[in-house]
């Protein structure tokens, strides 16, 4: 009975978490609802996805645009305690019953998201990065800009660094972004996922396709393209 629970865990496993996801994704989607959200003059693109230059897909959940800045928001539904850094490949999620699952660090996933955003907007504009954990256990992570579903919209609305856009430049923006979204069903995105984690393991950049050499950084060795500085793309070993 055991090796068929975990059969049946194996199978059943992929379509809860795509289930979660989109409920994560939806609670989000409504903390952004201007009729929510209060009289807030934005922009907002959900599941955005783009093609770069090698043909692999970037799947991104949300886009605010505001007045003052431009948010890559990734949304995690994860139960538990999460425990995380900001420079850890993995974040550790500790279930209730003592549990622990581990999880890729969903601001290098949005760091990914930001410079292929940034390419469509050739560069021109700052693109801030903002995870938020859809079942308010954002406490325990040590990065300020993780946070709580119910401290999303005071997060936005306090967010200073200085930039003012202009409708002008905001609907600039929006319109460029969405301009560059494509039509893709979430089985070819899947398929593009692991087609990239294929070529990282033959050691092949999945950004430029150029070949993944170790070098030594602050917080011990890590992979880095040969391409660098054109291409930044680093992955931290273990």
């Amino acid at each position: 009975m055991g090796i068929l629970k975990k059969v049946v865990k194996t199978i059943a496993q992929p379509a809860i978490n795509n289930y979660k996801g989109h409920v994560g994704e939806s609670k989000v989607n409504s903390k952004l609802n201007p009729l929510i959200f209060g009289k807030v003059d934005h922009r907002q693109i959900n599941n955005l996805i783009l093609i770069d230059d090698n043909g692999k897909s970037h799947q991104i959940d949300h886009i605010e645009i505001r007045q003052n800045g431009i948010f890559c928001i990734e949304t995690k539904n994860y139960i538990g305690w999460i425990f995380g850094s900001e420079n850890q490949d993995k974040w550790t999620q500790t279930l209730y019953n003592g549990e622990k699952h581990q999880f890729i660090n969903p601001l290098k996933q949005n760091k990914s998201h930001i410079y292929h955003m940034s390419q469509v907007l050739n560069k021109k504009y700052k693109i801030n990065s903002v995870v938020v954990m859809v079942q308010n256990n954002a406490n325990k992570v040590d990065c300020p800009n993780v946070v709580n579903l119910d401290d999303l919209k005071s997060y936005l609305k306090n967010f200073n660094d200085g930039t003012n856009y202009s409708i002008e430049e905001m609907d600039e923006i929006y319109n460029k972004l969405l301009a560059a979204n494509n039509i893709m069903k979430n089985k070819e995105h899947v398929q593009n996922i692991k087609q990239t984690q294929a070529e990282i393991k033959e050691g092949i950049c999945p950004r430029c396709g150029g070949k993944l050499i170790e070098r030594n950084g602050k917080y011990g060795n890590f992979l880095g393209c040969s391409n660098y500085p054109k291409c930044t793309f680093i992955l931290n070993k273990k």
